[in-house]
């Protein structure tokens, strides 16, 4: 039987510890892939900006510094193969950049490919008819509304083209827009020479690769019990081991800090998945619904019972246009009645610039600490025993004069506002471009992935065009494992439960302006209680939603977990927390029956 494939992932997203590759490589140098995934939503417009000063820019810096941090291990005889979709806007550019730093250090040999074909920037400016398949998915606005504005637009390839680049021999491959899970994906198909249309075991590699997409989420990062979690100031990124059949282990480097185990493996599960019978990727269409999860060891998690159906016959398109400016700035108000003051403070600010005639397309007051990322926000009732808050006034709108207007008017609160204001030496709010995000479909003849290998004196080495490596055969390595204690479960001061926080766990995030909030039962004796008190009416209300049609529940009895789908609850992107990383815990506080 072939031996697993070993994928470790060392980037979560552009900003994310760039030294964590060659830590994770120093610990586990037999890995056979390592990938980095730099792209969120909006990044490619932040590139945009970059890419309209430096033609040759358009592309996260950080991708060289990683490739430049591995130089050693390759040196050393190391062989593992990287894959990032680091290239941006412009992955030739990133590929001849990494190319040069390896010239330089003796590490020549290093074969580069890219992929590109997934700017559709052109396509969707010139249509002339705004067909269906180009209306924003979210809202259903025709395109027209926003194509003169487009600053990028982005198909979601898959995970082919990547394997074709690595059957060419690329050690490292530079792609741009694809979607996360098929870095890991095209690391599987090649190494265990599956066909495309093998559905199962793509799905298993896709549900592989949505684990391990955001680095050490899964390692027990941004968990329910974070608090519980061991050195946390060291902790490993993830690994996953896949079998031929696509199940699969997930664990972390040797003696690095955090957990692996399954309240961390299902939060990661149930992170922005929409549909969990019907997970979309471009390489296939994915069941949730009868995935099993076992611990089997320490910090090692076995996963299987991925189901597969075939991909859309679409791919999605992520653009992004030009919404005006906007500007943000806080202080600090201590003291008695320091939340009355700040919102005082903070609506008086709006109102001497509405006297003046400048109003906004979007603004808003928040005090931080009084509930600004729960929906329904804290009531001045609730919150007067506080004694301090952090006011936050936003602004937005197409004009970038009235938004200047508002930079200059926060500071005078320093002398003007309430007794105790402070937090003033980061100075005047800065005006900043906005970019919206456009989501929307096209269709996939309309696309042509391109995969182009750098020239180099060792792309001759080696053209292994099936496996990618010789296949080792034999069973993985025995180790000793101890299974962990249980996490703690926290209680009430009573010692009774509660509210949802003491049965579940829950993890929350965005799907352009709709939330995801996933919830998994603590123990399995609980899920039926979850599905009883946890409904649609009571979860609606907790957030402060009056209509039911925006709240959408799916079941995963096998997970013992729920899903919700919050529509349209991030309308407002000027919120501090207009990704719905907080509802998660919000809705944790939620009151049980």
């Amino acid at each position: 039987m072939p031996r697993p494939v070993r994928i470790g992932n060392a980037h979560g997203f552009w900003g994310d510890r760039i030294e964590a590759a060659a830590e994770m490589l120093a610990a586990e140098p037999d890995l056979d892939y390592v990938t980095l995934d730099f792209l969120a939503e909006v990044s490619m417009s932040l590139l945009a900006v970059q890419r309209s000063r430096d033609p040759k820019s358009g592309w996260p810096r950080d991708v060289v510094e990683v490739v430049r941090s591995l130089i050693p291990y390759w040196l050393g005889g190391g062989r593992c193969r990287l894959i990032t979709n680091g290239g941006g806007l412009n992955p030739l550019a990133c590929a001849q950049a990494c190319q040069q730093v390896l010239l330089e250090a003796g590490c020549g040999d290093r074969v580069i490919a890219i992929v590109d074909g997934d700017d559709v920037l052109e396509p969707l400016r010139a249509e002339t008819v705004d067909a269906l398949l180009r209306h924003n998915l979210d809202t259903g606005e025709p395109l027209s509304s926003v194509r003169e504005r487009l600053v990028t637009a982005n198909a979601y390839l898959g995970a082919q083209p990547l394997a074709e680049a690595l059957s060419r021999g690329a050690d490292i491959v530079i792609t741009g827009r694809v979607a996360d899970p098929s870095l890991t994906v095209a690391a599987c198909a090649h190494f265990h020479g599956w066909a495309w249309d093998d559905w199962p075991r793509l799905a298993g590699a896709t549900i592989a690769g949505h684990l391990i997409e955001c680095g050490t989420q899964v390692t027990g990062g941004i968990s329910t019990d974070w608090l519980s979690v061991p050195n946390v100031d060291r902790i490993g990124f993830p690994i996953v081991e896949v079998a031929e059949d696509a199940s699969f282990f997930v664990t972390k480097p040797r003696g690095t800090g955090g957990w692996v185990n399954e309240q961390t493996v299902k939060e990661q599960l149930v992170y922005e998945i929409g549909d969990p019978g019907a997970y979309l990727s471009p390489d296939v269409t994915v069941s949730f619904l009868s995935l099993q999860v076992s611990e089997e060891g320490s910090d090692r998690v076995r996963v299987s019972g991925a189901v597969g159906r075939p991909a859309p016959a679409t791919y999605k398109v992520s653009a992004t246009y030009r919404g005006g400016f906007r500007a943000a700035g806080e202080l600090t108000i201590c003291g008695v009645d320091a939340v009355a003051k700040a919102r005082r403070a903070g609506h008086a600010v709006l109102e001497r610039l509405r006297h003046d005639g400048a109003t906004f397309r979007e603004s808003i007051v928040e005090c931080l600490g009084a509930g600004a990322c729960d929906p329904r926000r804290m009531t001045d009732e609730a919150s007067n025993h506080l004694t301090e808050t952090v006011l936050r006034i936003a602004v937005a709108d197409d004009s970038r004069d009235v938004v200047e207007r508002f930079s200059r008017e926060l500071m005078p609160l320093i002398t003007a506002g309430p007794p105790g204001t402070t937090g003033y030496a980061a100075g005047r709010p800065r005006v900043q471009p906005v970019f919206r995000y456009w989501p929307c479909l096209i269709e996939r003849d309309g696309i042509t992935p391109r995969v182009e290998v750098l020239p180099s004196s060792a792309v001759q080495r080696r053209q292994d065009s099936v496996s990618g490596m010789a296949l080792a055969t034999g069973d993985a390595e025995s180790v000793s494992r101890v299974i962990p204690a249980a996490s703690a479960v926290p209680l009430t001061n009573s010692g009774l439960r509660s509210r949802l926080g003491d049965i579940a766990t829950a993890r929350s995030g965005d799907k352009g302006i709709h939330a995801n909030i996933g919830v998994i039962a603590r123990r399995a004796g609980d899920f039926d209680r979850l599905c009883r008190e946890v409904t649609v009416e009571r979860v609606a209300a907790h957030l402060g939603i009056d209509d039911l049609d925006r709240v959408q529940r799916f079941e995963l009895p096998n997970l013992g977990a729920l899903n919700f789908v919050i529509r349209g609850i991030l309308t407002n992107s000027l919120r501090v927390d207009a990704q719905g990383k907080t509802l998660g815990q919000v809705l944790l506080q939620m009151p049980l029956t």
